[in-house]
């Protein structure tokens, strides 16, 4: 017996969960227990969306990894951290750890994280892994992110697009998947609690 297909909203991570910005100064890679900062109205806004029967599924980009910042398991760890600091809501978190350029100063260690992968946004292979974890109607889906990569890999897999305003809106992931840098989102919303309004 075919299991029926979830609705679901796929979230990035930085800008939309937790903050980016301190002050004026932007934080850049997040991967510090002490750096993260959940946005107000967060926790709420996820309720919202659990109570419209959505799956919430993160999918983000941590480069932190490639870059010899952090683990696998401590990317883990502030992963769940967060999912705590939101009222334990989030059903999966996926992360792209690779990076596809290759520098001398890379720690031994990382190097092999860096790769051309198909799971770094825009590309859509984390959705794609989710879909196949979980069984998701795309068509009824939805991607909520900060970044024009989000909204591509949103539209790549079929799934309608929320823009989150943030410092990051116009930022282009270095990466494999060719997108059109044109392309526009469904709807654009102040935060995440304004999208969670916008999702049918």
């Amino acid at each position: 017996m075919n299991r029926k297909l979830k609705k679901t909203v796929f979230l990035d991570r930085d800008g939309v969960l937790i903050e980016l910005l301190r002050g004026n100064e932007a934080y850049g890679l997040l991967y510090k227990k002490e750096d993260c900062h959940i946005i107000p109205g967060v926790p709420k806004a996820l309720m919202v969306l659990k109570n419209k029967g959505m799956l919430l599924i993160v999918v983000t980009n941590q480069p932190v990894v490639a870059r010899g910042l952090a683990s696998l398991e401590e990317v883990s760890q502030l992963n769940d951290y967060i999912n705590e600091q939101t009222g334990g809501v989030i059903d999966r978190f996926y992360f792209c750890p690779h990076h596809p350029e290759m520098h001398d100063d890379v720690p031994k260690h990382a190097k092999k994280f860096r790769i051309t992968c198909v799971c770094r946004k825009p590309g859509k292979g984390m959705l794609l892994q989710a879909a196949t974890d979980f069984g998701i109607d795309f068509n009824k889906s939805w991607m909520i992110g900060d970044s024009i990569t989000d909204i591509a890999a949103g539209k790549s897999a079929g799934c309608k697009t929320i823009l989150i305003h943030s410092p990051s809106n116009n930022r282009i992931n270095i990466s494999s998947t060719l997108f059109d840098l044109n392309i526009k989102p469904d709807y654009k919303a102040q935060n995440l609690s304004e999208a969670a309004l916008l999702v049918t």
